[in-house]
């Protein structure tokens, strides 16, 4: 996502150049201010918080590229685009030196518009690269709240911690997760998006995610049986590929199928959260979702498994749970039906309606444990002043 400013002397070509801008194909954001390449300084504050500035001055000569300069100085990473009918050649070699590498004469051309977008977007993309950890979420049971799990610490991992986080449907039955988060239809669907592989670039990614809050996208699932069977392994991971250096986090949904795509999923995770119940039909069924990883290769500290709805008053205890298993607890989820309904039924997230709830709480504290804190290590007055100095020798005077 670009974020655009463009300042336009023109109260006819603003709109076109919008325009033009959206059927470039490049995702952006954008808002427009009147002026022209002499008022840049009023404008400072706007352009700090912009990508890509767009001037659009039908006037513009190289010595009014004064401002552009100081602009691009003060604010590296930006890029700069001119707009103006027929730039001289002296104007485009003004523009070259202060830092401009777009020039484009009105009326635009399409394709060199598109071209430039592009430029500026993958500049931006490259820039930002991350090495994110992508946690898959699966059940050996319907109805274990995987989702909701998956959603809300999405949330919390975006807004509390300050996280890029990704969250993809991978449920291959219902893929209901863009539901808990938004009342609106996704932009395109994870089938959607693997039909057109070819294309998928990102800024292609960009346009077929929703954008749930400035640090959280979601990949809504297909909610087809039949287009989920089209799904292949290859698409996977060529998505998977390109998330992990855009994203901190990416969370999968998996849901209860251990078939090839959810296998894929899970083989390029680097954890596994199997959620669980407290009743003998997890007992059963967890034993053997556990013997499957065995099987699969997947190492015992891979795998974490999550308690949901827990209750310290049921038969089957933590310690019950644990022996049968054969699997350590890493975290149990309290019960709190009434909040998560009332979540449930307004499509937002369980951490924004009720956030001083147990289930929220307990939410936020699976965040700390999955994604733990760096360790700042104190020293004290003491310690700073004798550091790098450990057992040093005596020195003696001058002279003896």
């Amino acid at each position: 996502m670009i974020d655009t400013l463009l300042i336009s002397s023109s109260t006819e070509r603003g709109p076109q150049i919008a325009a033009r801008l959206e059927a470039s194909g490049i995702a952006f954001r954008l808002r427009t201010l009147h002026g022209n390449a002499k008022q840049l300084r009023v404008h400072a504050a706007a352009i700090k918080n912009a990508d890509l500035l767009i001037i659009d001055d039908a006037e513009l000569t190289p010595r009014e590229l004064s401002g552009v300069e100081e602009a691009l100085s003060q604010t590296p990473n930006l890029h700069c685009m001119l707009v103006t009918p027929a730039p001289s050649t002296t104007l485009l070699m003004a523009a070259m030196r202060v830092g401009v590498r777009h020039v484009l004469s009105w009326p635009l051309d399409e394709a060199e518009l598109a071209d430039a977008l592009a430029h500026v977007s993958a500049k931006k993309n490259a820039g930002m690269r991350r090495d994110g950890r992508v946690i898959s979420f699966t059940s050996c049971k319907g109805g274990s709240g995987t989702t909701l799990i998956a959603v809300n610490l999405a949330y919390t991992l975006a807004a509390q911690r300050d996280k890029r986080v990704l969250l993809v449907d991978l449920n291959q039955q219902f893929a209901d997760a863009s539901l808990l988060v938004a009342d609106k239809p996704p932009p395109a669907t994870l089938a959607d998006l693997c039909a057109q592989i070819d294309r998928l670039d990102a800024a292609f990614f960009e346009a077929c995610v929703m954008h749930v809050h400035a640090n959280l996208d979601v990949l809504a699932g297909a909610g087809d049986p039949v287009k989920s069977g089209e799904l292949r392994a290859a698409h996977l991971e060529r998505i998977l590929t390109l998330v992990r250096e855009q994203y901190d986090a990416v969370l999968i949904d998996v849901g209860q199928n251990i078939n090839p795509l959810a296998i894929h999923a899970l083989d390029h995770s680097d954890s596994i959260c199997m959620v669980v119940r407290q009743n003998i039909l997890y007992l059963h069924a967890g034993r053997r979702m556990l013997d499957i990883f065995k099987e699969l290769g997947y190492p015992a500290s891979k795998v974490r498994m999550i308690v949901n709805q827990y209750d310290k008053n049921a038969r089957i205890d933590l310690p019950t749970l644990e022996e049968t298993l054969g699997a350590k607890v890493t975290h149990h989820l309290l019960r709190d039906e009434k909040q998560a309904t009332e979540a449930l039924n307004h499509g937002v997230p369980l951490v924004t309606s009720a956030k001083g709830g147990a289930l929220a709480q307990g939410i936020a504290q699976l965040a700390e444990v999955l994604w733990p804190r760096p360790v700042v290590v104190r020293k004290n007055v003491l310690g700073r002043l004798f550091r790098g100095r450990p057992n040093a020798p005596p020195q003696l005077k001058t002279g003896h």
